[in-house]
């Protein structure tokens, strides 16, 4: 801890030291795959919990497959407490997620396990509201827009799932890689009212857009944010109402 009361932490993960399989769907039904060593460092810094403003920031970076893929986390908060009675919070969150080996799946004969590029960006922006209206009655909010696209490149075929180096585990392969767009926008908003002690009811609003296409587009990431509130939504509607008996 800081001298402000500032924490700091942080510290590196090695791991797939030695001879090391992977046989968690790594090619996607077919047999386990050798895999190489990855060091992964991480920082967190959480600021003064005591403070109207607070703010958290955490990092992660990961790289292996002898430095040919990499993911790079982000993420940061800020919780602010306008009153003692409503508390907000935003989260922001991105990746850039690039794996040479992103496994694709068996051909249509099942006797070639292929595998891609893969380039990934990801973003997210999650916000929430706790409202305190009285002591028998509270406001919540969510929302999250939140947008990954990809594209994969230099398709191959799993070769020799054994060979100790990297690039004779893999051979190229034709077949069309493609690439992913998938954007969403998730609300919800809860209102709990406890008309008597024991007995509460409940009225929630759910709100969801969403659209996906397997291509990257042409749109930048904040181009996808911009078209999510173009999307049609689909609306639920929810009451719910509990009554506590005093036998």
């Amino acid at each position: 801890m800081l001298k402000n009361r500032w924490w700091v932490h942080g510290g590196v993960t090695v791991g797939q030291l030695g001879t090391t399989f992977c046989d968690r769907n790594c090619s996607r039904g077919g047999p386990a795959v050798r895999v190489d060593p990855y060091v992964a460092p991480w920082l967190e810094l959480d600021g003064d919990g005591r403070p109207a403003f607070v703010p958290y920031i955490w990092f992660n970076y990961r790289r292996g497959d002898g430095g040919r893929s990499e993911r790079f986390n982000g993420n940061v908060q800020v919780t602010y407490r306008i009153a003692s009675q409503v508390n907000t919070s935003l989260t922001l969150r991105a990746t850039h997620n690039v794996n040479d080996v992103q496994p694709r799946g068996p051909d249509s004969t099942g006797t070639h396990y292929r595998f891609a590029h893969l380039d990934q960006k990801e973003v997210s922006l999650t916000g929430r509201v706790d409202y305190t209206l009285s002591t028998t009655l509270t406001l919540q909010l969510y929302a999250q827009p939140f947008v990954s696209k990809g594209t994969y490149s230099n398709p191959r075929e799993l070769a020799d799932p054994n060979a100790v180096a990297f690039d004779d585990r893999y051979q190229p392969f034709a077949f069309a890689p493609g690439g992913f767009n998938d954007k969403e926008f998730n609300s919800t908003t809860v209102l709990r009212w406890e008309y008597r002690p024991g007995s509460t009811l409940f009225v929630v609003w759910t709100q969801g857009r969403g659209d996906y296409v397997s291509l990257q587009g042409p749109r930048s990431l904040r181009g996808d944010f911009q078209d999510l509130f173009g999307l049609h939504p689909n609306n639920t509607f929810l009451v719910k109402a509990s009554y506590w008996i005093n036998w």
